[in-house]
C-alpha cells in the first residue's frame, strides 16, 4: 500500500478543484437545471419529493445554509479532484501528486466534466461513482484503511443521491466481478447501504418500502410514448377506469410534457402519486400485449442515447422551477447574483467548437479504452478493469436513462469524460518505458 500526503498533495487537489469550476465563474453563478429547485427546497422546506431522493438535498443544506450556493460546487470540485487523485495514484503509482493538475486542466477543456461539477445537480457523481467502485473493487493494496472507509461512505451517498445510480451500481459490480472474482465486500456494501437508506426514507415519507416508490411513473411515460402503452389506453379505456383514460386521445407530443406540464396528463390526473397507483397495471398490460415492440423501442432509445452526448443540454433559464426557490429561500444578494448570471439571461451557450472538441475527445477515449484492453488483460493491470467499467457504464447509463426514461444529451454527457481519462492514464501506465520515468 502506498499513500501520499503533505502540503503538495493538498495544494494539487485544491488547484485541480479550482480548475473544475470555471463554467460557474464564467457564468457568474453555479449552473442550474430544472430539478435544481427541487433539490434545494426539499431540505429547506422539510419535504420529500416524489421524483428525487432527498440525499443530495441534505448534502447541499449545510454547505449553502440558505445563504449562497457557491460552497456546494466548491465541495463537489474537491470531491472529484480527490477521486481523480486516488485514481491517478492507483494506475500510475510512481507519478507524483502534481500530475493531477495537468490531468484536471485537460479534463476542464476537452471534456464535459466541469459543466457538471459546476452544476447544482447530483449528475456530477455518475462518472465519479464508476471510479470509486473501481477503486474499492480493484484497489486492495492501493488504499489505506481510512481511504477505504471514506470511499465506501462516498459511494453510498452517490448511489443514494440519484435514482439511476441504483441500477448503474450493480451492473458495474457484476462487470468488475468478472474481472476480479474476489470483489471485496467493501465494494458491495455501499450498494446495500444506499438501498437500505432509500427504502427507509421512502417508507417513512410515503409508506412505500421501495428505493424508488414512484419510479413506475417514468416507466409508464416511456411505455406510452413507445407505443404499446398508448395502444392499451385506446383498447381498454374507458372500461378500465384509469384516470389517464381521459387523456387517451389527447396525449401531449413528448413524454416530458406528459410528465411535467401543468396542463399535462400526470398533473391533471391528480399528480404522480395518484397516477403511480394505476401505472403498474398499464405497464404490465402493454408488456403482455406487445413485448417485442417494447423491447425494440427500448433498444432503439438506448442506442439513440449512446449517440447523444452534446455538452450544454439544459443550460437555458429555468424561471418556473428554479427562480422561485432562489428568490424565496435565499437572501437578496444571492437572488440578484443568480438573476444576473449568463444562464438566467439566456446567454450561457457552450461554443460549437467546444462541443465538437468534447465529442471528438469522448469518441477518441472510447477507441482508446477498447484498444488498450488486450494489453491490459495480458499484463493483468488494473487499468483494464477501469476501462471495462467505463465502457459498461456508458452502455448501462444509456439503457437506464435513454431506454427507461427518454434520450437527452445531458444524460450521456455526464459520463462521457470517463473514457478519455482512462485512455490517457492507460496509455501512460502500459507503455514499457513509463515506470522508470515517473517522479524523476
Amino acid at each position: 500500500m502506498r499513500t501520499e500526503g503533505g502540503a503538495g498533495t493538498v495544494f494539487a487537489i485544491a488547484l485541480a478543484a479550482a480548475l473544475l469550476v470555471w463554467p460557474a465563474v464564467w457564468n457568474g453563478y453555479p449552473l442550474v437545471f430544472a430539478d435544481t429547485g427541487t433539490y434545494l427546497s426539499q431540505a429547506i422546506e422539510h419535504y420529500a419529493g416524489w421524483d428525487r431522493p432527498v440525499f443530495y438535498s441534505f448534502f447541499m443544506l449545510p454547505l449553502h445554509l440558505t445563504l449562497t450556493t457557491w460552497p456546494v460546487i466548491a465541495v463537489q470540485a474537491l470531491l472529484l479532484a480527490h477521486v481523480l487523485h486516488l485514481t491517478r495514484r492507483m494506475l500510475l503509482p510512481r507519478a507524483p501528486a502534481w500530475w493531477l493538475v495537468p490531468m484536471a486542466a485537460g479534463l476542464t477543456v476537452a471534456t464535459s466534466l466541469p459543466w457538471f461539477v459546476a452544476q447544482l445537480m447530483p449528475d456530477v457523481f455518475t462518472g465519479a461513482l464508476v471510479l470509486v467502485l473501481c477503486l474499492l473493487a480493484l484497489g486492495t493494496e492501493a488504499l489505506s484503511h481510512r481511504e477505504t472507509v471514506w470511499l465506501a461512505l462516498l459511494a453510498t451517498f452517490m448511489i443514494a443521491a440519484h435514482q439511476s445510480h441504483v441500477l448503474l451500481a450493480p451492473a458495474l459490480l457484476l462487470a468488475l466481478r468478472v474481472i476480479q472474482p474476489s470483489v471485496a465486500l467493501r465494494a458491495i456494501a455501499p450498494l446495500v447501504l444506499a438501498i437500505l437508506a432509500l427504502v427507509s426514507v421512502n417508507l417513512a415519507a410515503f409508506g412505500r418500502a421501495s428505493p424508488s416508490p414512484f419510479g413506475n411513473v417514468f416507466l409508464l411515460a416511456r411505455v406510452i410514448y413507445d407505443g404499446p402503452g398508448a395502444d392499451v389506453l385506446h383498447r381498454d379505456c374507458p372500461a378500465a377506469g384509469w384516470r389517464l383514460c381521459a387523456f387517451a386521445d389527447r396525449l401531449p407530443e413528448t413524454w416530458d410534457d406528459f410528465l411535467w406540464r401543468q396542463d399535462g396528463p400526470v398533473v391533471q390526473a391528480g399528480g404522480a402519486k395518484v397516477v403511480s397507483q394505476e401505472a403498474d397495471a398499464i405497464i404490465l398490460a402493454a408488456l403482455r400485449a406487445e413485448p417485442e415492440q417494447e423491447l425494440a423501442a427500448f433498444l432503439r432509445n438506448a442506442g439513440r442515447q449512446l449517440a447523444m452526448f452534446a455538452t450544454g443540454d439544459g443550460l437555458h433559464p429555468w424561471p418556473e422551477t428554479v427562480t422561485p426557490r432562489i428568490e424565496r429561500d435565499f437572501p437578496g444578494f444571492e437572488a440578484r447574483a443568480y438573476a444576473a448570471s449568463r444562464q438566467s439571461s439566456g446567454e450561457l451557450l457552450v461554443p460549437p467548437w467546444l462541443r465538437a472538441l468534447h465529442a471528438a475527445t469522448a469518441l477518441a477515449g472510447v477507441a482508446g479504452c477498447l484498444a488498450m484492453l488486450p494489453a491490459a488483460c495480458r499484463r493483468q493491470h488494473p487499468v483494464g478493469g477501469f476501462a471495462v467499467a467505463a465502457l459498461v457504464a456508458l452502455v448501462v447509463n444509456a439503457g437506464v436513462a435513454g431506454g427507461l426514461s427518454g434520450p437527452h444529451d445531458r444524460y450521456q454527457s455526464r459520463i462521457m469524460w470517463l473514457p478519455p481519462l482512462i485512455a490517457v492514464l492507460g496509455a501512460v501506465a502500459l507503455r514499457p518505458v513509463a515506470a522508470p520515468a515517473f517522479g524523476r
